[in-house]
């Protein structure tokens, strides 16, 4: 009696099977890999929608259509003052220099306008102070010089700024309250943008 197509193909997939089963193994262990890592991934939680930069802003720049976008990442991670709305930076003013991929909170913007009355050219940029107590003294409008000393003590203090403007303080909690945004000249700009990384930063008051 000959064979039903039943039998005939169920003849030829075992054939087949035995032909590619080094093949077919190979696919069914990646498969059991992948369902493994899924599974041990640990569950992030709740997320929470922020802002953060696409490109990398630079202090005293303003912030444009595309500078920014809306993400979603653990609440664990998402820091007090993240902003999560694109219209709340439009016309801001970078404060503090924000790398790409970086979260935008109010910190890292001032508000727009805070240039005005200054003259032509000016930057702002943001600076920590070392002794947070030693800008307790300190008032928007000041002017102040900016004094960086060597941490390591190998380098003479040196006068990184002098009669700076003081254009904002964005606290007046906490560590916050240790930076201040000055207005100054783009050269001047440049030079306190890094200079936190190599020294210990001081403002004098100055009349």
């Amino acid at each position: 009696m000959a064979d039903s197509p039943l039998a005939d193909l169920w003849t030829s997939l075992r054939r087949r099977l035995r032909t590619h089963r080094r093949p077919v193994a190979a696919l069914c262990a990646a498969g059991a890999v992948v369902a493994t890592v899924h599974a041990a991934q640990p569950d992030p939680g709740p997320t929470q929608e922020v802002l953060v930069a696409t490109t990398t802003l630079r202090s005293g720049s303003v912030v444009r259509p595309g500078d920014v976008e809306v993400t979603a990442v653990p609440v664990r991670v998402v820091p007090e003052g993240a902003i999560a709305s694109i219209d709340d930076t439009r016309g801001r003013i970078v404060a503090a220099p924000v790398p790409r991929g970086g979260l935008i909170t109010r910190l890292s913007l001032v508000g727009p306008g805070l240039l005005e009355g200054y003259r032509r050219g000016s930057a702002l940029v943001s600076v920590r102070v070392a002794d947070a107590a030693g800008v307790a003294a300190v008032r928007v409008g000041d002017s102040v010089d900016v004094v960086g000393t060597d941490p390591r003590g190998t380098s003479a203090p040196r006068v990184l700024a002098r009669r700076a403007q003081v254009a904002a303080m964005p606290s007046d909690e906490g560590d916050d309250k240790a930076v201040l945004v000055l207005a100054v000249g783009a050269e001047t700009a440049r030079t306190l943008s890094g200079a936190g990384v190599s020294w210990h930063l001081a403002v004098t008051v100055v009349a």
